[in-house]
């Protein structure tokens, strides 16, 4: 689990739903001071926040502290990290609402506000822990109840034309991407300087690939010569029959007069010599 600190490292800032509202709300933050290096939340520009309220979203907790600077992200999470942050899910497609941590209404949360410079998260740190701020007002209303249902319904219905456009949009990345990875692995495909190639995951698959077709070709063609072998029929016709004993007949002819020649031969070698 991340270790998020004691109480004494967090600063106090003091909310209310609304002017009306009795009771106040205290939101908990602090620099975001990690060992762990993560390029999305720079250490000297990242505020994290605790104990925000279910219904407030990442839209109100970037009005409470935008007054302090430019802000460049927030980052909405249900417990806190020093990794990759959680990104918003896919309109068309959206996560369980128990495991998003940017829809409301299920607990408590933690953000990381990240500012455009380092500045603005020091002017963070010098706010008046007395000032009670408000969440939902006439310029800046937040949505709960009867009309957060009606609008995530609303949400729901898709435009065709602008899915269409955002289908064809990530497509298109999608290809220029497999494209460049294409390219890059081709060039680490062939020999540097020193005659050394570097060993890809394609670069295996087309071996792979190779392998198997050559394979392939040559059971192709041992079965190929298995089946003319199956379909040859011998002495199928009665005149194959007749040349084939023929053709026997005159080969054992041929071998008797052979075997009469090497034994003449033999009888001519044996011939006693005393002296």
């Amino acid at each position: 689990m991340t270790d998020i600190g004691g109480a004494e490292d967090f600063q106090i800032l003091r909310m209310k739903y609304k002017e009306e509202s009795e009771t106040v709300r205290q939101i908990f933050f602090k620099p975001h001071n990690v060992r762990v290096i993560e390029p999305t939340k720079p250490t000297d520009r990242t505020l994290f926040v605790a104990n925000i309220p279910p219904w407030l979203d990442a839209n109100g907790v970037k009005r409470l502290f935008q007054t302090n600077g430019k802000i460049e992200n927030v980052y909405m999470e249900l417990k806190p990290t020093v990794g990759p942050p959680t990104l918003p899910s896919d309109k068309y497609f959206p996560k369980e609402k128990a495991s998003d941590p940017y829809a409301t209404g299920n607990g408590y949360k933690f953000a990381y506000i990240v500012f455009e410079r380092a500045s603005s998260l020091r002017k963070c740190l010098k706010m008046d822990p007395q000032l009670v701020h408000i969440a939902n007002t006439k310029e800046h209303r937040v949505v709960t109840g009867r009309l957060k249902y009606i609008r995530q319904y609303n949400e729901q219905i898709v435009d065709e034309d602008v899915l269409l456009n955002e289908i064809k949009t990530y497509m298109d990345r999608f290809d220029s991407e497999e494209a460049q990875q294409k390219e890059e692995e081709e060039m680490l495909g062939e020999a540097d300087d020193e005659g050394w190639i570097t060993v890809t995951k394609s670069s295996k698959l087309k071996t792979g690939q190779l392998k198997k077709a050559e394979e392939n070709e040559v059971r192709g063609k041992k079965n190929r010569k298995k089946k003319k072998k199956k379909t040859e029929l011998k002495n199928f016709y009665a005149f194959q029959m007749k040349d084939e004993k023929i053709k026997h007949i005159q080969d054992l002819r041929k071998k008797f007069e052979e075997d009469k020649q090497k034994i003449a031969k033999m009888k001519a070698d044996r011939k006693f010599r005393p002296f």
